[in-house]
């Protein structure tokens, strides 16, 4: 008896398991790229691409470089036409042809506003227009740090609530224990409640790291959007603080004098002072001319007309002068501005560090102690609840000890990181823009 031989599976079943293959190793890798950690370099170029803060200020400095040039134009000449000395009373009303001094009229008048007057107002909006470029500046340099700041939050509430679910997790096993060893004396009722207690403050407290990290996210959504929602990724960025060992204060008084803000505030008084020169300017009169040519009926001779018209200051002492004394006081108030603002970025400058000697004070004493400590503890645990003399809730207890330290420590490599980030952004060193590019 002969054995029919297996059908050969057909070539377009091949194609097929290849094709759909291929199909989901594309889509999960579609899917790995989209969920893919947001570093803290993405997140901050992310916040300065296509940012409409930045690009409002281009348009502002463009809008003023546009009047710059037109203020220094004269104005558009103006024309004029119409009838002079028209009667309209008695038998001759309305007739063109009775009176000498009727005419129909034409001409052309110009205003001058002296070159000197044109140049300043020109001037001074090109001041202006540097303003909002220098003002761009120091809002990227802001939103770099503020991009920082609130990716760091959203790191520490996303490891906070990791780790206290471990917690909670360790607390519900020794729960479940306690509750299975009740029923053969080996555990009291007290116990379990006081672990009840626990277990209830950890959820706590980790309902308030999710709250943490829902509002650091909104934070983090005013400059990137919806990529606010992607996990963060778990590798914290080392910026070491080598800034905090610079002992001479005259660094970091230059650093402070090259600040954006500072140079912001520097060119807002160039723009009050030119201000100052544009009232000043104003003591010129502006002047003007005009020409008319009149025609007469009756074959009366027309009539040329040219006048010049000059403006009177009958009341310098009380208008023009005043208008000057206004500017000398807004320019002073400029200047005291830029010291106050000094000052500011002094005093932050030196909490910064604050900051920074004291993170790095408190990472050193749990690197060289409480980690160890911790950790050696939860080994003495282990070894004595082998060899029978420790009991298993003392092993658990020395755990969560262990990952509450580690808890505390990864808060102060945060807090570290953000000392880090005010320092570079007050002594304007652009890490964190280098690092994007």
């Amino acid at each position: 008896m002969n054995t029919p031989l297996p059908a050969k599976k057909p070539l377009y079943g091949c194609l097929l398991f290849s094709l759909l293959l291929f199909s989901t190793l594309a889509l999960n890798a579609v899917s790995a790229k989209a969920e893919q950690a947001l570093t803290l370099t993405e997140a901050i170029a992310l916040a300065t691409e296509n940012q409409p803060l930045l690009q409002s200020l281009d348009d502002a400095a463009a809008s003023s470089r546009q009047s710059a040039i037109a203020e220094a134009q004269l104005p558009d000449p103006k024309i004029k036409f119409g009838v002079i000395n028209l009667p309209v009373t008695n038998r001759n009303a309305l007739r063109f042809d009775r009176e000498d001094m009727t005419m129909i009229n034409v001409g052309i008048a110009q205003d001058v506003i002296p070159l000197k007057k044109r140049q300043i107002a020109s001037n001074m909006l090109e001041a202006e227009a540097d303003q909002f470029h220098t003002e761009q500046i120091a809002t990227a340099r802001s939103i770099e740090r503020d991009v920082a700041m609130a990716w760091l939050d959203v790191f520490e509430a996303q490891r906070k609530s990791e780790l206290y679910q471990k917690i909670t997790e360790e607390f519900a096993a020794e729960r479940s224990v306690l509750i299975s060893r009740m029923s053969s004396g080996g555990a009291q009722a007290s116990e379990v409640l006081q672990l009840e207690n626990q277990l209830s403050m950890t959820n706590d407290k980790g309902f308030v790291a999710k709250r943490d990290e829902r509002k650091a996210r909104a934070n983090l959504s005013r400059w990137i959007g919806a990529a606010s929602l992607r996990s963060i990724s778990d590798e914290l960025p080392v910026m070491s603080n080598h800034l905090t060992n610079t002992s001479n204060p005259d660094t970091f008084s230059v650093a402070i004098e090259e600040h954006p803000l500072l140079q912001n505030a520097h060119q807002t008084e160039k723009v009050a002072q030119f201000d100052v020169d544009k009232a000043q300017a104003n003591l010129q009169q502006n002047w003007g001319w005009e020409v008319g040519y009149g025609k007469r009926f009756s074959d009366r001779s027309d009539m040329l007309t040219f006048q010049v018209s000059i403006d009177l200051q009958l009341d310098r002492a009380n208008r023009q002068d005043r208008r000057t004394a206004e500017k000398l006081v807004l320019v002073e108030r400029a200047r005291k501005l830029t010291e106050d603002k000094r000052r500011e970025l002094t005093a932050e400058l030196e909490s910064a560090l604050a900051d920074a000697q004291a993170a790095d004070a408190r990472e050193n004493e749990h690197q060289s102690r409480l980690i160890p400590n911790a950790a050696a503890r939860l080994s003495v645990a282990q070894a004595g609840y082998m060899a029978g003399k420790k009991s298993l809730s003392e092993v658990w207890e020395a755990r969560r000890s262990l990952l509450e330290v580690e808890l505390d420590h990864w808060a102060i490599l945060t807090d570290r990181q953000r000392a880090a980030v005010k320092i570079d952004y007050l002594l304007n060193d652009n890490r964190l823009s280098k690092e994007k590019q």
